[in-house]
């Protein structure tokens, strides 16, 4: 393991049960602003729907922002090596090394009480752009744990992207709203009423939220 990911940190932190199973901590990663510096600027996709709103002329319209929300694989799901390592720095092909290894499955297990060890990961890049948004949802039945780690340099919580943990699928029922400060991490345990979402970003904004997500997948 190469030790890029603060699991000392993630160990120590709490999972709370209100409303929910949840944990926010900070120190996620050893060195931020390396990261932060090599965090890949190419090879990004936009969502599925930005991209169908572009090609029935609604570029522009509210949803085509909402959907401004880019990403890319750094593991894609059960691989055990990162794709496209050429174009990664050394530090982010160390930081996947971390994600696969057992000492990290063993820390999550650890601390969200479901055991992850024999779940398939999946680690990708996320960029949120000026507009961008998440409704209130719950994740998808067997995507079990979620584990972000925020690489966004000198950002404000009135700056948008927010994660908000909600106590239902009304958005302004508002549990507690976290920023994405740079190495700010949040684990999410998946359950029937996880609702989350995102904050808006401003459209005049030219500044972009970012971060790694991983998730553990049930088959």
């Amino acid at each position: 393991m190469s030790n890029i990911i603060n699991l000392d940190a993630l160990g120590s932190a709490e999972m709370r049960t209100e409303p929910y199973p949840w944990a926010c901590y900070t120190d996620a990663m050893r060195d931020p602003e390396g990261l932060i510096e090599s965090f890949p600027t190419d090879g990004f996709e936009w969502h599925s729907q930005r991209r169908l709103l572009e090609t029935i002329g609604k570029r522009g319209s509210d949803p085509w922002f909402q959907h401004s929300v880019a990403t890319r694989p750094l593991l894609e799901l059960g691989a055990d090596k990162p794709r496209d390592t050429a174009e990664l720095d050394e530090q982010w092909l160390a930081v996947a090394e971390d994600l696969v290894s057992a000492e990290y499955r063993e820390c999550l297990s650890d601390l969200t009480g479901y055991d992850v060890r024999g779940l398939r990961l999946q680690a990708h890049f996320w960029r949120f752009d000026q507009g961008s948004f998440f409704q209130p949802h719950i994740d998808k039945a067997h995507k079990i744990v979620t584990h972000l780690m925020y690489l966004t340099e000198n950002w404000s919580p009135e700056m948008g992207g927010c994660f908000r943990v909600l106590r239902s699928n009304d958005p302004d029922d508002v549990h507690t709203e976290i920023p994405p400060l740079t190495n700010n991490s949040i684990v999410l345990r998946r359950t029937d009423n996880a609702w989350h979402a995102v904050s808006p970003i401003p459209r005049e904004s030219n500044r972009s939220r970012r971060l790694l997500q991983v998730w553990f997948w049930d088959d």
